[in-house]
């Protein structure tokens, strides 16, 4: 069967969404995972914008932009794409349109943390014109560090 085989399109997440992607959260991840509840909140309440990647009608990878009240710089809070879909640009397209959702806010920056031994996803950030700004030792769960990286819009 072929994984890429349907539309792709980018929405909100919804409520229903959350099953799949804590699902998702759990297959991409092994440490600093949200939880079901975590998701509820940043969803429905926190000052943020969820997005989900499908792939037909599956949810392939997910977003959350933070945006903070008076700040022209908006942060990156997860991002995820299931790794059985990894490897098809489809982590740069949801990125692409966080980055867009940005810009609509009137955000002149784009802020991310990402752990230092992910050199996938710092290789994809650099080559989109990411540049790292700083580190922060033992950020995550495991004590990994994460490197602090900006874009200017």
């Amino acid at each position: 069967m072929e994984l890429m085989a349907g539309t792709t399109t980018i929405r909100k997440t919804l409520v229903r969404d959350l099953d799949s992607i804590v699902a998702l959260e759990n297959r991409s991840f092994k440490f600093d995972l949200f939880s079901r509840r975590q998701y509820h909140y940043l969803v429905t309440k926190a000052n943020a914008t969820a997005l989900v990647l499908l792939v037909g009608n599956t949810i392939a990878g997910s977003a959350i932009i933070l945006w903070r009240t008076g700040s022209t710089k908006a942060h990156l809070y997860t991002i995820a794409v299931d790794p059985k879909f990894q490897g098809r640009g489809l982590g740069r397209k949801l990125l692409d349109r966080c980055l867009r959702e940005a810009r609509t806010r009137g955000c002149d920056r784009f802020s991310l943390e990402v752990r230092a031994d992910n050199k996938p996803a710092i290789a994809l950030y650099k080559k989109m014109g990411y540049e790292i700004i700083g580190r922060v030792v033992k950020y995550y769960e495991d004590d990994c560090d994460a490197l602090q990286m900006q874009k200017q819009l």
